[in-house]
């Protein structure tokens, strides 16, 4: 099992930060548990805002905009600027820019935000079911939406066009929803059971994953960095800290990416998870907490 510091890792950064350029933080599980802060937050983030130190907050909520995510922590007790956020869903612009879609129509399941960053990215949008078969793909999105109808309309889609987009910011299956230990349903869940299905049916599609912990995050958030930090551009990757509460999310995408990773044991990770990690989802470091 991986060893895990006896300080928090507020305390721990205090000592250590001279070797550090920049944090990228991950949300839920990490800063906050649905609507509530986690304590050491508030203080940690105070810190990082007076020295100006440079910090994002990566999050696979891709059905929130960064206003709207700012207003939900706010009400929780956490005070962080909307342009320190990087939702999922901001990387469907570098999506677009790849695949040359700009102006293209996607058929939306659920929810992307208000304003849509799909929109924000220069897509067209489409959310009825009826007129899926004008669109270059799908989005999965999350949030409250009629499943039934969604599923059969997309079902039915890739069985006619197998070979087209299908596009997930939140990759995960699942998300810690709130303080008293409910997991919510991610989109990356929803997009697998559609593939299942589609696969027993004999076609095979192949999602495009957006988020954590996949490159197209970590890339939209260099670039967000280097906007806010015009210093952040000689920043060396291993000195900037992946921090969160995922081993496949958070530890996995910052590995790969080439980050220094760190592990709060806050969120969806148990202690027995840390035994026998792959070396791709092992951590850096391990802390309780941010902070007591």
């Amino acid at each position: 099992m991986r060893a895990i510091e006896k300080k928090s890792f507020i305390d721990w950064w205090r000592s250590n930060r001279k070797d550090y350029d920049a944090i990228l933080f991950d949300i839920d599980g990490t800063l906050a548990a649905g609507k509530n802060k986690m304590p050491g937050a508030v203080e940690l983030l105070s810190l990082l805002d007076t020295s100006k130190f440079p910090y994002l907050l990566l999050t696979n909520d891709g059905n929130h905009s960064v206003q709207e995510k700012s207003v939900i922590l706010a009400k929780g007790g956490l005070s962080v600027k909307p342009e320190t956020i990087v939702s999922c869903s901001m990387a469907l612009k570098l999506f677009a820019e790849k695949n040359n879609c700009f102006g293209e129509k996607f058929f939306v399941m659920g929810e992307l935000g208000s304003p849509c960053f799909a929109e924000n990215a220069g897509l067209k949008t489409e959310r009825d079911p009826d007129k899926i078969h004008s669109c270059k793909g799908v989005i999965v999105g999350e949030g409250n939406y009629d499943w039934q109808k969604n599923f059969f309309a997309v079902f039915n889609y890739f069985i006619k066009r197998p070979k087209a987009w299908l596009v997930v910011p939140n990759p995960d299956s699942y998300w810690p929803d709130g303080s008293n230990g409910e997991i919510g349903i991610g989109a990356g869940g929803k997009a697998r059971f559609l593939c299942s299905l589609l696969k027993e049916y004999g076609i095979r599609v192949v999602p495009v994953y957006l988020g954590k912990p996949y490159r197209l995050i970590f890339e939209f958030a260099m670039r967000s960095l280097c906007e806010l930090f015009p210093h952040a551009k000689k920043i060396k990757k291993r000195k900037i800290i992946m921090i969160g509460d995922s081993l496949r999310s958070d530890i996995k995408g910052g590995n790969l990416f080439g980050l220094t990773t760190v592990l709060v044991m806050t969120g969806i990770t148990k202690y027995s998870h840390l035994q026998n990690l792959k070396k791709n989802m092992s951590p850096s470091m391990v802390f309780k907490n941010i902070g007591d």
